[in-house]
């Protein structure tokens, strides 16, 4: 029976995958020169996310209405959408995101670049082959794979069979998770395969978790503790730094207060990112908590000596 009546969230399709980016060179996953995987699908809907189209749990399109002038290109892509999601406007196309079947054939007729695919299924070995392009890179600088999202773990059966051919190929493989998953297949299907685990701890207060990721932290906290105590491999927790959210002093001392209770030396800062805010409109109302993300209040960057007040409270600060 799973922790507070929740099941984990689980869309695995067997030896398909649903990702919807593949960044190559990237220095900020993990060591060296990696390939980060982008798997769509979240337990979570954190009001703070800065990769939305990591949310759905659905291939789907982007709409960027600045882009669409149907008075320029006459609309060509109205009668290739075999779905209907595609209807005429007075300045630009209107779409209804939830009734997108993704059958592909209005990308290649909008000239503008408006309308965009989110998220492709893949099997194994083609990704794998894309993966593997990189590999000379991994090799000469300590470098590999991460996968990363959304929650991969939604997709397990898929990651299993990933991260099983990149280990079998010499490959360096790293995860970063919410940590809401069910820890046992977990432990049988994912982490025998995997050589780092990012591990993200947000929110202490089980009611401001569910308010603000609209799920309870108690299978998160639980997976960190089992994972601490039995996994053989890093663990490094991060902590995205969101303004009157999860930098609230009293959020960071139990923070700090529960890492050391628990015996980690390390842990990762992650200043808040307001990408997020320009982004949200593409993606219609398929997201989940999409309201929670419309009420997030808009700013900048969080500042050095903001971030330098945070990281005082988490290590320094006794409750």
């Amino acid at each position: 029976m799973s922790l507070e009546g929740e099941a984990p969230f689980v869309m695995d399709d067997g030896p398909k995958g649903l990702l919807f980016d593949i960044k190559r060179n990237s220095s900020e996953d993990g060591p060296g020169i990696r390939t980060t995987l982008f798997f769509k699908g979240c337990p979570l809907s954190c009001s703070w996310c800065h990769n939305l189209e990591g949310l759905a749990s659905r291939a789907s399109l982007l709409f960027e209405v600045g882009r669409c002038r149907t008075e320029r290109c006459g609309a060509p892509c109205l009668s290739r959408c075999e779905s209907g999601c595609l209807m005429p406007g007075e300045v630009s196309i209107q779409v209804q995101h939830a009734r997108c079947a993704r059958c592909d054939a209005c990308f290649s007729h909008c000239p503008s670049g408006a309308l965009r695919p989110s998220g492709w299924w893949m099997e194994v070995d083609e990704l794998l082959e894309r993966v593997l392009i990189d590999a000379p890179f991994f090799l000469s600088s300590g470098g590999g794979v991460t996968c990363s999202g959304g929650e991969p773990t939604a997709q397990m059966a898929f990651l299993h069979l990933l991260l099983r051919g990149l280990k079998a190929r010499g490959i360096h493989t790293a995860l970063e998770s919410c940590g809401h998953f069910d820890y046992d297949r977990f432990q049988h299907l994912i982490l025998p395969y995997l050589d780092l685990i990012y591990f993200d701890l947000k929110l202490m207060d089980e009611a401001e978790s569910r308010r603000h990721t609209g799920r309870s932290n108690r299978r998160i906290l639980d997976n960190f503790i089992r994972l601490n105590q039995e996994a053989t491999i890093p663990i490094r927790p991060r902590i995205p730094l969101i303004p009157g959210i999860t930098d609230r002093r009293e959020n960071l001392i139990q923070l700090g207060a529960f890492l050391r209770r628990h015996q980690v030396g390390n842990c990762s800062l992650l200043p808040y990112n307001p990408m997020s805010r320009d982004r949200g409109a593409l993606f219609g109302s398929e997201i989940p908590g999409a309201g929670r993300v419309a009420r997030y209040p808009s700013r900048g960057y969080m500042t050095a000596e903001e971030a330098q007040r945070c990281a005082e409270l988490l290590f320094n600060a006794r409750p």
